[in-house]
């Protein structure tokens, strides 16, 4: 999988549908399904099988005694659903993935990586200017060298 960075700014149309940015639907394994994922806070999340996979897999040694840890994956796995595109490319975003992420019409797609993040475009920009880069590089490279 090509590595995800950068941003796209685009809309929703009036029946809620997009396109996944070119640039991040070529870096994308064409094999492989993608998925919307509920993963960080305020946005929507869009992963590939690999990715998905990768990141769920502890979730297959949960303890089906442990009701608090069953809660948790039942919450985490509910909130995951299938990218579906139409004939032309588009995909309805379910009403309940754009409630969670506060998204009407205008959005921002995100390269993060290897997935990407979709942003309601004005909660992006609150997010970018409360963060100076200068802020986001001492913090991000302060919280790798920890782990």
């Amino acid at each position: 999988m090509k590595f995800l960075s950068g941003r796209v700014e685009h809309t929703l149309d009036e029946k809620k549908r997009f396109r996944i940015p070119t640039k991040f639907k070529n870096a994308f394994p064409p094999e492989e399904a993608i998925h919307y994922v509920l993963y960080a806070p305020g946005c929507i999340t869009l992963m590939c099988d690999s990715v998905l996979n990768r990141r769920m897999a502890s979730l297959d040694t949960t303890d089906p005694g442990d009701e608090e840890a069953m809660d948790a994956k039942r919450r985490i796995l509910s909130s995951i659903d299938d990218y579906t595109e139409d004939s032309y490319g588009r995909a309805s975003v379910p009403k309940f993935f754009l409630k969670a992420a506060n998204i009407d019409k205008d959005i921002v797609s995100i390269g993060m990586g290897d997935y990407v993040e979709i942003w309601a475009a004005e909660e992006f920009a609150a997010k970018e200017t409360a963060m100076s880069l200068r802020d986001a590089n001492r913090i991000a490279y302060r919280k790798n060298s920890e782990n």
